[in-house]
């Protein structure tokens, strides 16, 4: 036994020799061309007795590209690989770029954003303070108050009189009577948009015309209830009730212009060309009622504003609400922020996993895995071969572990063979 134990010693010293001889052949050796993979396995396997580090070493050097095939193109493949290089250079770079602005986000305008929110919260903490100690700064002027309140009061009675003369001139004129009794000023009184006479002289007429009148106002003021109330979506719908206040205007408008057309053709001066939008006549009636209608609408804001400024609470109000509204743009742009930080975090998670699958495929040094497999499964097909006409079968065994690791390693695949 001991004898026998001697002699082996040698043979494992002779096996590993020889291994170490191959694999110092193998890599002085640039690129070996194959005409069969099979057929060099076969040959491969008989000169080292179907070794299973052999066949290793082998499988190792087709994937690195030391071993390849007939067709195989020395520069092409300098060039894939160069290829691959440059993607993984881009790639880098993306990767710098999407880490920076996630820096920034994350160190510059996120805490830039927050402060200013903390600034905002202790500004309002700080009025209530100063309204508690009565140092709020209101800045009420009488003048001005007095001012847009006479203002806001003439041209509610101006928009009263003009929508009872508008409603008056448009539905309760009577054409006849008025060119029967015109005598010489019947040019004057066919270019009159109003009846001034018709609403300051008693008739049941009147009672429509200037409950009208307040029908139209009601609309104007429409816009101003929304605004100073609460709710979504105020600025749109203030913005809806002002254009059909300007539909309502507009009808009134063509009304009263249709009127005076029908009155020419009773006199015979008739404009036969005559089309509403092109009148005078209309955009007139539009001046006077739709964009007296938007002067009266600042003078009436304005005037309550500057009533509120009269008590410290109201003014007090007034800046904490503006502070608030700043703060909930701040918040709003705060959540894009974090949004964008979420999203910046998942590019640079796909790029590096982008860099991970091109730096495998450089390492491979074969852009084609499909070939690569086929070249080592047939590699091994005639190594087994070779096995199969043996009776080696521990080295078999053996062989067929070494390469189902090796695939697996390399496509994270079990080969089945038969």
């Amino acid at each position: 036994m001991e004898l026998s134990n001697k002699q082996s010693e040698p043979a494992v010293e002779t096996a590993n020799d020889n291994l170490q001889t191959q694999l110092a052949l193998l890599s002085t050796q640039k690129v070996e061309r194959v005409r069969s993979f099979r057929e060099y396995a076969f040959e491969k396997a008989g000169l080292n007795r179907g070794d299973y580090l052999s066949m290793k070493a082998n499988l190792q050097w087709i994937k690195e590209g030391h071993l390849v095939d007939e067709t195989y193109n020395e520069k092409e493949e300098h060039l894939l690989k160069q290829q691959v290089k440059n993607k993984i250079i881009a790639k880098d770079e993306e990767k710098e770029k999407v880490h920076g602005e996630k820096k920034t986000a994350i160190e510059v305008c996120k805490p830039s954003v927050e402060k200013k929110i903390k600034e905002l919260n202790d500004e309002i903490q700080q009025t209530k303070i100063d309204l508690t100690e009565n140092k709020i700064a209101t800045g009420y002027e009488p003048i001005r108050f007095w001012s847009y309140v006479s203002l806001t009061f003439f041209l509610t009675l101006y928009l009263i009189f003009f929508y009872a003369s508008s409603i008056y001139s448009a539905f309760f004129r009577n054409p006849e009577s008025m060119l029967k009794n015109a005598g010489g000023d019947i040019t004057m009184l066919i270019d009159s948009i109003f009846d001034p006479k018709g609403i300051f002289t008693l008739s049941t007429a009147l009672i429509f015309s200037y409950l009208g009148s307040f029908i139209f106002f009601a609309i104007g003021m429409a816009p101003h209830g929304i605004l100073n109330g609460d709710g979504k979506f105020k600025k749109m719908k203030a913005g809806l009730v002002i254009f059909l206040a300007f539909i309502a205007d507009s009808a009134l408008a063509f009304k009263i212009d249709k009127g005076l057309h029908d009155l020419k053709i009773m006199a015979g001066i008739a404009d036969l060309d005559w089309k509403f939008y092109t009148s005078i006549n209309f955009y007139l009636v539009l001046l006077f009622g739709f964009a007296a209608y938007l002067v009266w609408g600042f003078t009436y804001e304005m005037m309550l504003q500057e009533k509120n400024k009269k008590t410290g609470e109201a003014r007090a109000a007034l800046i904490i609400k503006g502070l608030k509204e700043e703060i909930k743009t701040l918040k709003n742009e705060l959540q894009v922020l974090e949004a964008k930080i979420i999203e910046l975090e998942t590019q640079i998670k796909n790029i590096l996993s982008q860099l991970e699958q091109l730096k495998k495929d450089l390492e491979s040094r074969m852009l084609n895995p499909d070939a690569l497999s086929q070249n080592l499964t047939s590699f091994y097909m005639g190594w087994r071969q070779y096995l199969n006409g043996t009776e080696l079968s521990l080295e078999k065994v053996k062989c067929e572990e070494t390469f189902n690791d090796f695939m697996q390693a390399q496509f994270n695949q079990v080969a089945l063979l038969n």
